[in-house]
């Protein structure tokens, strides 16, 4: 016959305590989901709306418990949007686009002379393009320099599903900025492509919003006009564009769209001149797991400070 181990009082003692303790925990935490302290930091009195939901709308990880409690917190959220130089800075590179092409034996100085002058008296047109229409230099002798001076990959149009990566960005931004997402390289790092120069500002607001690494990287100029059309016909997510006088105009529209939609979590980025506001209506994954939205599953808003 099997011998019937005896627990001693001691260790009855503790599986009890530890029982204890976890039922304990457990309902802190519900107590705690239930009774979500408010995110706005002037509030005083969150604990008297008890009939409002604590699991929505979200934004930047915090509750509010009234809608006017809401329009405090995205006002902060736009007004630390909205410090620092609104205009595009001007990159200046260390070697012009000309002299990499000269040292690397690509063209020639007359070459070179006569694409300036030819821009020059066009009075549009970058150096490239008039270096590629004299038959100086093909678009990926361009893209290899473009990639020197700017400090980055020239990437592969290939792969490129634009219906999957239509979600990564707005589409008014996308066309207005000239930028393509091409693809994901397993679960952390996006692939994004400009046509001759880098927007840094463009690239931060996208990794802040998907919490993912952005690759930025330039393409030939055949290979990024055909990805760009490509992407454009996509469908993406709903957007709404709108202008606004100052910012507590904006942080009202935010506001109104965020109570309206009920977001399970939303987040707004600047780009330049722009606002973003992007609204989930699923929860966000976890870190470890992040992915592009389905098209479904955020809306986005769009807009601008005339005072800008």
């Amino acid at each position: 016959m099997p011998v019937l181990m005896k627990r001693s009082p001691n260790e009855t003692n503790r599986g009890v305590k530890a029982h204890i303790r976890a039922q304990r925990e457990q309902k802190e935490r519900h107590a705690s989901a239930l009774m979500s302290s408010c995110g706005n930091t002037k509030c005083k009195s969150s604990w008297l709306k008890i009939w409002r939901s604590r699991q929505s709308p979200i934004f930047e990880g915090k509750w509010a418990c009234s809608q006017e409690c809401m329009q405090q917190i995205v006002q902060a959220a736009i007004q630390r949007e909205s410090e620092g130089n609104s205009q595009r800075a001007l990159h200046q590179h260390r070697i012009p686009l000309g002299l990499i092409l000269l040292s690397r034996g690509i063209i020639t100085q007359q070459q070179l002379r006569k694409a300036l002058e030819a821009q020059r008296k066009a009075g549009a047109g970058r150096l490239g393009e008039w270096l590629v229409r004299h038959k100086a230099a093909d678009d990926s002798h361009i893209a290899q320099a473009l990639s020197a001076q700017w400090n980055c990959p020239a990437l592969a149009s290939v792969p490129h599903d634009p219906a999957a990566m239509a979600s990564a960005f707005p589409r008014v931004l996308m066309d207005a900025f000239g930028m393509v997402p091409l693809r994901m390289a397993g679960r952390k790092l996006l692939y994004v492509a400009f046509e001759d120069r880098i927007d840094r500002c463009l690239v931060l607001a996208l990794e802040r919003m998907s919490g993912l690494k952005v690759e930025a990287g330039v393409l030939r100029d055949s290979e990024f006009h055909r990805a760009r059309a490509e992407a454009l016909r996509a469908a993406f997510p709903k957007t709404r564009l709108l202008e606004a006088a100052n910012v507590r105009g904006l942080a009202h529209a935010f506001t109104a769209m965020i109570e309206e939609r009920r977001a399970l979590y939303s987040q707004v980025v600047r780009i330049h001149d722009y606002f973003w506001l992007r609204l989930w209506r699923h929860p966000v994954p976890v870190e470890d797991e992040r992915r592009l939205p389905g098209i479904d599953e955020v809306e986005d808003m769009i807009c601008s400070l005339t005072g800008v």
